[in-house]
């Protein structure tokens, strides 16, 4: 990745069409020179407190040194592989890292209004995401109870050098709490996919066991011990009956939900799985926030009893079974996952470390 990254080329100033932003050392989003398109960028992507630095940087490049590009090969080919027209793009870059991807929004060429959101990268682990991503989209919108919530898939290029998947864009406000509209998107995603098995012969045990297998000597000794103490205590608590399973999104938060004419409208579906705990959905919306602002252990488990009442009132108590269980076994799914994704070179991370204190509570 250069310095503009690999969708779009430097360029003199005289004949770039986008403004590559930058900040503290890394390249955070790419825009449009017009201010109508900068504008629909902010109003997708919502940068937080950072889009105040963001747009003064765009408004005045030549002061601030940004530099100026173009569209790339890579970009046109992803055009050309939608075959619809869509106008200006944007792009924010995704964060280091072996699943790093690029979020791309093309606007509509006459009111420059959101079209179409596409997420590109490269490498295996990045392609393997987006086939999920996919599949998930052309799967979820079969499904008549939740086509309104779902984007319309509109592309998808598999491949090591350059993978992406197309979708519609989502528009609508981010809401924090876990809500009726929320709650009542879950319930729909876990009617149609709700089914009873042995834990043992679950696709959740399974991941789980093979992550651990793989994690075998590569952890800190903190985490080994932390991990397989929690591992017993779920397969000992779910090996005894058949146990209630369903789809999950598995990237349940607020920013991946917008809020529209009464419709939770959920995007982003590259972590989605079979198999999952019923919980696992609504204690992710609310403890990765928590998590990420560095809440105290005690406020989690505090959080975590009061969304399994909500989720008792209105999922129902069949689907909140077990939820200290449960809740375990989120935790170690979301630990699991980012210790398994730097495959041992652990360092630092809010949530792994925070969700630890956690598992510690729950799991003594």
């Amino acid at each position: 990745m250069d310095e503009v990254n690999r969708l779009y080329e430097a360029k003199d100033r005289t004949v770039g069409t986008h403004i590559a932003l930058r900040w503290k050392g890394r390249l955070r989003y790419t825009v449009p020179r017009e201010a109508a398109g900068q504008q629909a960028c902010w109003q997708v992507f919502r940068p937080g407190v950072l889009g105040i630095a963001l747009r003064a940087m765009a408004r005045l490049p030549g002061f601030l040194g940004s530099i100026r590009c173009t569209e790339s090969g890579r970009l046109k080919f992803i055009r050309e592989a939608i075959g619809k027209e869509a106008g200006l793009s944007c792009c924010r870059t995704g964060a280091a890292g072996p699943w790093s991807k690029d979020t791309i929004l093309l606007l509509d060429n006459r009111k420059v209004k959101p079209l179409y959101l596409v997420k590109a990268g490269a490498g295996e682990e990045v392609d393997a995401l987006l086939r999920n991503e996919a599949d998930w989209l052309l799967a979820l919108r079969n499904q008549p109870s939740l086509v309104k919530h779902i984007p319309e898939y509109v592309a998808h290029r598999s491949g090591v050098d350059l993978c992406f998947v197309a979708q519609s864009a989502v528009s609508g406000n981010l809401d924090f709490r876990l809500g009726e509209l929320q709650v009542e998107f879950l319930r729909r995603l876990q009617d149609v996919s709700r089914q009873s098995m042995r834990y043992e012969e679950s696709g959740l045990c399974r991941t789980l066991n093979s992550r651990m297998k793989d994690l075998s000597g590569s952890l800190p000794e903190s985490w080994s011990m932390r991990l397989e103490k929690a591992m017993r205590q779920i397969t000992d608590s779910l090996s005894d009956a058949p146990t209630l399973f369903v789809d999950a999104h598995n990237d349940f938060t607020p920013w991946n939900i917008r809020i529209q004419n009464k419709l939770a409208h959920v995007f982003d579906w590259e972590y989605a799985a079979h198999e999952r705990l019923p919980l696992f959905d609504p204690l992710h919306f609310v403890l990765l926030p928590m998590a990420l602002g560095g809440r105290p252990t005690f406020e989690m488990v505090r959080k975590i009893q009061d969304t399994v009442r909500l989720c008792q009132q209105w999922l129902g108590k069949e689907f909140c079974y077990q939820p200290k269980t449960q809740a375990l076994a989120y935790l170690v799914n979301v630990c699991t996952l980012y210790l398994w994704s730097v495959r041992g070179n652990y360092g630092p991370d809010a949530v792994v470390e925070s969700y630890a204190g956690v598992i510690n509570s729950l799991c003594p």
